[in-house]
């Protein structure tokens, strides 16, 4: 089979290896669409590192082709999948606890760390969410980034008819703008970028404010929100300018998420005075567990969310290194590799 292996920084090689052989409790999956994602961008960039060499890709789906003797489970040889490849252990606090998004051994060494850029994969039974053979694979692959958003809107406890501000209009800002209003909360879009703004709108978006316009911005989002503010703020972009118009732009019990992650360390222009007053709640999200995984195979196969407008390229295993390029550049939202040409 081929597989993608990043061996260093912006060096990617595709080579022929071994088929994976299946283990008594493995479920051997013929991978059919892989997402690249920002962890695979900062990977290949060397602005966050695992080891190497690594197979990178962790949003991906495909088709069970073989399940080891000892899998107990309703799954069969023939079901679409879409695939939690980033690891749980199952017994350090955090999963215990329910948040094994947080799980302290999920990028260890030694057992299986994501590896979707590849033809083949294993993975054990509570992997691999079985989803109707008419979502399309390419859908099914949206499955990881759309829990994530999942899990960083029930953060805030976003609820029905309540005021949300996202600001970035990036692929999860719009996964996050696509999860809101299926919630039903009026969605206010917030970007630099006019044409992504556009995009938002087009995409249901209740109003867009070009963040541009620095103090305008969050004048405009006030008068958008009787001059309130608004209920829920979810920050997706990096940008400095963007932490300064959350904390501006959130009401009295107002809560904000921190979904993005940063190469420095900012801080947040929120003085403990105001939230004392504001009664604000500050949280941030890290990936997701297996709930919000669940859920999102059961909305994108429900037809609730489509994100068919959020694929911007599907490139051939053979051209990893070019796709993770364009997925960098800024102007795509999300570039998938296609398994099979």
């Amino acid at each position: 089979m081929k597989a993608a292996f990043l061996k260093a920084p912006q060096h990617i090689t595709v080579e022929d290896v071994e088929k994976p052989v299946t283990g008594p409790g493995d479920i051997l999956v013929r991978a059919a669409y892989c997402g690249i994602c920002t962890l695979e961008q900062r990977l290949y960039t060397g602005e966050r590192k695992l080891y190497y060499p690594v197979i990178p890709g962790h949003e991906a789906s495909g088709i069970i082709v073989e399940l080891g003797g000892e899998v107990k489970t309703q799954h069969q040889a023939g079901d679409h999948v879409a695939l939690d490849l980033v690891n749980r252990c199952h017994i350090c606090p955090a999963c215990l606890s329910g948040n094994s998004n947080m799980c302290e051994n999920r990028f260890k060494k030694g057992q299986r760390v994501l590896g979707g850029f590849a033809e083949y994969i294993l993975v054990r039974p509570d992997q691999a969410y079985v989803v109707p053979p008419d979502l399309p694979l390419e859908k099914a692959a949206f499955s990881e980034p759309v829990a994530c958003c999942i899990r960083s809107l029930k953060k805030v406890s976003l609820k029905m008819g309540e005021n949300l501000l996202i600001i970035g209009a990036g692929p999860m800002g719009m996964m996050h703008l696509k999860a809101a209003l299926l919630m039903g909360a009026r969605v206010i879009v917030s970007d630099i970028n006019k044409s992504r703004l556009e995009d938002a709108r087009t995409m249901g978006a209740d109003a867009v404010v070009d963040a541009s316009n620095g103090g305008r911005a969050v004048e405009e989002i006030k008068a958008l929100t009787e001059n309130r503010g608004v209920d829920c703020c979810i920050v997706t972009s990096p940008a400095p300018q963007a932490l300064q118009t959350a904390a501006d732009s959130i009401a009295v019990n107002g809560r904000l998420n921190i979904y993005t992650s940063y190469n420095d360390k900012p801080m947040l222009p929120l003085d403990m005075n105001s939230l004392h007053r504001l009664e604000a709640l500050v949280t941030g999200s890290e990936g997701r567990n297996e709930e919000d995984f669940y859920r999102a195979t059961r909305v994108l196969s429900f037809g609730k969310i489509d994100v068919a407008d959020l694929i911007s390229g599907i490139y051939p295993l053979d051209r990893a290194g070019e796709a993770v390029e364009a997925a960098l550049s800024g102007s795509t939202y999300r570039i998938l590799l296609k398994m099979e040409g």
